[in-house]
């Protein structure tokens, strides 16, 4: 049996590919170097996976494709061919691309809904939540919010069909957009939402916010637009709207979780709003059956496509080894010898910024140990010099850090498993780690257990030399740009950055 799923839009295009033994996935953007790339008239520019991956689409057993559908059945978003029927209100349906028939395929191709292929998403990590919810932008039918429960559709939200102006929008994931656009921080205008949640550190309380009786389909009304841009002159009255309207945020959030969950249940949270890492801290907290996957965002709907797939011909669930990194990109052939890990440590523990490439890449936008850059850090102007000189970024935004698992309580104000970074916590020494440490006193992070050979021993070898299992971790890539897929990738950020070494696979270059 061999199964395609497939994430086709104008952003964040993904593929995974089941042969009948081993499961395969690709995020677009690593292999272009082009971050958030999709393919604005979606069902045609994706094919040379077919290629690469030697498929021969006569011999596929089933397709299921999501396209971002909108509004009546034949208004499309720019991704799809007019000439394709689609009704944006079914959850899953046979269509008939015309394209993909002429190509050779022969088998049924269905498209699912976007949210839907979100809950869908999550079974690589071994986990069934039985509630999920998913927040977004906007998914199909401009849904921007839904509840499910059993794979059933128990409660909604929409847009109403204003991209993309965003204008009145109760969607989160567009008012941060709107938010970044109004503040002009240029980059990607996906990218904004993270933007505005570090911004969040450097306000106080602002008495002009209120989140009397609102609720969850209400944010346009909590983040008043016209009080903003009345006020975008002054930086501070910026900062203090953004951090109170975002804490009102986070409890509006967390009530509406609240009013759908059962002691017993299991709850999955996915969509792009399911990395901001701060509401994410205030749910677990209260939530903790809560799972969020690394690929929460769109980068993981092929994961959902191929699961519906599965479930649709009656498979037995499908294999996949080394989750998270599980990105089809080019590998090392050798893994860092004893002897490199320990001259990497010591390099780290003098002050080098280190670029770490091992084995495969991580599933979704945070680097979790394959693709990172590395720093001691205790450096108090290390934040600003990566900022600058290596990420070519904003000088506000903070960076995570990895920590032994075993070690997390000692150093975070965390308990368990977070090897995801996923969340936030407090940094119970914040004079010691001045350069993973927010404005606020947080930071975002990675535990790291022994199942992550190589990466785990560099922890060990850097806190023997040092007496810290922690170190800065920010992905590997240039300001702008995804995360390395390539030796040319991680080599190009070498020569163009910052970057004191460079440690791919077992060879150490250095500047």
């Amino acid at each position: 049996m061999k199964l395609l799923g497939l994430r086709l839009d104008s952003h964040d295009a993904n593929v995974t590919y089941y042969d009948g033994e081993t499961v395969r996935y690709r995020s677009f953007e690593r292999d272009y170097q082009c971050k958030h790339v999709g393919f604005e008239n979606g069902i045609y520019q994706w094919t040379r996976i077919l290629e690469d991956w030697n498929i021969q689409p006569w011999f596929v057993d089933g397709v299921c494709i999501i396209m971002d559908c909108a509004g009546t059945e034949y208004e499309r978003m720019g991704v799809v061919h007019e000439s394709i029927a689609i009704n944006s209100k079914e959850i899953s349906e046979v269509v008939d691309i015309p394209f993909f028939r002429d190509i050779g395929f022969r088998c049924p191709i269905h498209r699912i809904d976007h949210h839907y292929a979100h809950t869908l998403s999550f079974w690589p990590m071994k986990v069934k939540p039985n509630l999920h919810f998913v927040f977004d932008g906007f998914g199909d039918d401009w849904m921007y919010r839904s509840v499910w429960r059993d794979d059933k559709l128990i409660d909604y939200g929409k847009t109403e069909g204003i991209f993309p102006s965003q204008v009145g929008s109760p969607s989160f994931g567009f008012i941060m957009t709107r938010m970044g656009a109004a503040l002009q921080l240029g980059g990607h205008y996906l990218d904004q939402a993270g933007k505005i949640m570090a911004l969040k550190a450097f306000g106080k309380n602002n008495p002009d916010v209120s989140a009397d009786g609102l609720g969850i389909d209400d944010l346009e009304i909590l983040w008043d637009f016209d009080v903003i841009d009345k006020h975008l002159h002054d930086q501070q009255y910026i900062m203090d709207y953004i951090h109170t309207a975002h804490e009102y945020t986070e409890q509006i959030y967390l009530r509406h979780f609240q009013e759908f969950i059962k002691p017993d249940d299991v709850v999955g949270y996915s969509g792009g709003v399911a990395q901001n890492t701060i509401i994410n801290k205030v749910l677990k907290d209260a939530i903790p059956n809560l799972v969020i996957p690394p690929h929460a965002y769109d980068q993981g709907l092929s994961l959902g496509a191929i699961e519906f797939l599965r479930r649709e011909h009656n498979l037995k669930p499908l294999p996949i080894d080394g989750f998270p990194f599980i990105q089809d990109d080019q590998a090392p052939v050798e893994r860092p010898s004893s002897k490199t890990i320990k001259e990497t440590a010591e390099r780290l523990a003098k002050g080098e910024i280190v670029g770490w490439y091992q084995g495969h890449g991580e599933v979704g936008p945070r680097a979790l140990g394959n693709r990172s850059i590395l720093m001691n850090p205790f450096d108090q102007h290390g934040k600003d010099y990566i900022n600058n000189k290596v990420k070519h970024r904003e000088p506000f935004r903070p960076f995570g850090a990895s920590v032994l698992e075993e070690k997390v309580s000692e150093n975070f104000y965390w308990n368990g498993p977070s090897p995801y970074m996923l969340y936030v916590t407090d940094v119970l020494e914040p004079d010691r780690y001045p350069c993973i440490t927010h404005a606020d006193g947080t930071c975002r992070i990675n535990t790291v257990n022994e199942s992550q050979e190589d990466y785990y021993s560099l922890l060990q070898e850097f806190e023997k030399l040092t007496g810290s299992p922690v170190l800065l971790n920010t992905s590997l890539n240039n300001g702008g740009k995804p995360i390395a897929g390539r030796f040319g990738d991680a080599l190009e950020i070498f020569y163009e950055t910052g970057l004191d070494t460079l440690v791919l696979g077992d060879n150490i270059k250095s500047s």
